[in-house]
């Protein structure tokens, strides 16, 4: 009797050692949400009366923030993103952001209501974390050369079920809102939004990319440097391709950071499925390097630009990876770095954080702010936070027509903050920032928009701006559906 016992006890041991190795698969999950406890112990969302009251005491040095308080919350914020979950897709454990949906999940589960009306978007079964695609900023900007970085957007519970309950990926109902003449904007999300945008640069095994057994080189920022004119960089940006700063990274063995090689595991990583290297392929993604994706291959998180609806004009954070994350190249800074939580693993301590919560310095009001420096205010100046990965490469003639367009909505004189000043008369105000590395995610982002146009040219609504200054109420928006700082939606509107 006592052996019978104990056979039993341990068939049961073994069977909970079991159930504890289970991870929950991904098509059985949801989507996890953001704890409503930050790394450093203030709640999320978090209130935005607090949130602009750091604002008001930002402090700008060199184009970069330097305000703890705001710098620490970005890094809460990317603590929370890449912390592990008990979910797994394709045999990998699953990051947080991981779990979140895309646009197409979104699309799909729109097409499931369509056919049944009681359907849930948290009723969609997922085949992986979602189908790797050209940025769309790039595909608007056909002269970029970005290298090989292909990514998705990504919504946490609640944005997403508010594009889905709000149907605001309908083309017909966005523009049943405009109003000729007047300021038409959606549903604002609520404040526990987080929208991402994380880019991928796979490790094909094409001959430029695989350098030998299991060896692979991919280009790493070196930061914007003297010997590269800001001539060159206005004509033809400065992505990837113009680098000339490689990494290698081992698969299987470590890192040698004097060699300049590190190991897979100082990078946020997942392996294709076969659907998403049929994506990446069926996308007609022209890869500079060359290389066919498969099923297997790595594909290593390189950048990812995060932004929260925690107050009225969102907060704004972007992360890149680094060679030397404790010591990185602008826009981040050293100061920045050393505000990392304790919690990140290895791989997400390896990267970078540009932060931007204003336009430029000292931060003007949601309307009738300026760009211009006064006797009141005669120290603006801009606020950099761009992604080297998503707008290095664009060079001045992305932002033209949405430069222009601001330009033309103020006042003879309207003063610009920027860094480099302009040939006379090309732009009224005197200076201007004209380029990638001089950008700012609020000020692009806020430019997100969708006129009266047919389904077909919808992409035409689309005006990037350098950093600066705009008003919520700019005239350029009147007869238009304002999308509340998310392009995403413009780029995944359904014709319905």
């Amino acid at each position: 009797m006592r052996k019978l016992i104990l056979c039993a006890g341990l068939a049961l041991l073994m069977l909970a050692c079991n159930e504890e190795k289970k991870a929950i698969e991904f098509d059985a999950m949801t989507a996890v949400p953001m704890p409503t406890t930050l790394a450093s112990g203030l709640s999320f969302p978090t209130d935005s009366t607090l949130i602009n009251s750091w604002i008001q005491e930002s402090k700008i040095v060199d184009n970069l923030e330097t305000n703890k308080d705001i710098i620490t919350h970005g890094w809460d914020i990317w603590d929370a993103l890449t912390a592990m979950t008990d979910h797994q897709n394709n045999g990998q454990p699953l990051r947080r952001f991981e779990t979140w949906y895309t646009p197409g999940d979104i699309k799909s589960a729109l097409e499931s209501l369509s056919d049944n009306s009681s359907f849930k978007l948290e009723d969609l079964k997922r085949a992986h974390s979602g189908q790797l695609k050209v940025p769309h900023q790039h595909g608007h900007v056909p002269e970029v050369v970005s290298g090989d970085v292909v990514g998705f957007v990504k919504y946490d519970p609640s944005s997403a079920a508010h594009i889905f309950n709000n149907q605001l990926y309908n083309y017909k109902k966005l523009k049943s809102m405009i109003k000729p003449g007047k300021i038409a904007n959606i549903p604002a999300f609520p404040s526990s939004t987080v929208a991402i945008k994380p880019v991928f640069q796979v490790l094909t095994d094409t001959a430029s990319v695989k350098i030998g057994p299991d060896l692979y080189q991919i280009p790493a920022w070196p930061g914007y440097h003297n010997q590269i004119s800001m001539d060159s960089v206005v004509k033809g940006g400065f992505g990837p391709t113009a680098w000339d700063n490689f990494v290698k990274i081992t698969t299987a063995g470590d890192t040698d950071a004097a060699n300049k090689v590190f190991s897979i595991k100082d990078f946020i990583n997942f392996k294709l499925n076969q659907a998403q290297a049929d994506s990446i392929i069926a996308g007609g993604t022209n890869f500079i390097t060359g290389g066919t994706p498969k099923a297997g291959d790595y594909a290593v998180l390189v950048g990812m630009h995060v932004n929260t609806r925690e107050n009225q004009r969102w907060t704004w954070q972007t992360f890149w990876w680094s060679e030397d994350p404790e010591a990185p190249q602008s826009p981040s800074s050293s100061l920045i770095a050393s505000q990392k939580p304790a919690s990140l693993d290895r791989a997400a301590k390896h990267y970078s954080m540009g932060v931007a919560y204003n336009m430029i310095s000292p931060s003007q009001d949601y309307t009738k702010g300026s760009n211009a420096n006064t006797k009141a205010e005669p120290d603006k100046t801009s606020v950099y936070a761009f992604n080297p990965y998503l707008e290095a490469g664009f060079p001045e003639s992305t932002f033209k027509a949405g430069n222009e367009k601001v330009v033309a909505a103020y006042s003879k004189g309207y003063q610009r903050v920027g860094a480099t000043k302009l040939p006379s008369g090309k732009y009224e105000g005197g200076v201007m920032n004209r380029v990638g590395i001089q950008t700012n995610c609020m000020s692009c982002h806020g430019q997100a928009r969708m006129y009266d146009v047919d389904f077909k040219t919808a992409s035409n609504s689309v005006f990037y701006i350098t950093d600066q200054y705009f008003s919520l109420d700019a005239p350029y928006f009147e007869s238009s559906i304002v999308l509340d700082f998310v392009w995403s939606i413009q780029g995944n509107l359904i014709d319905e």
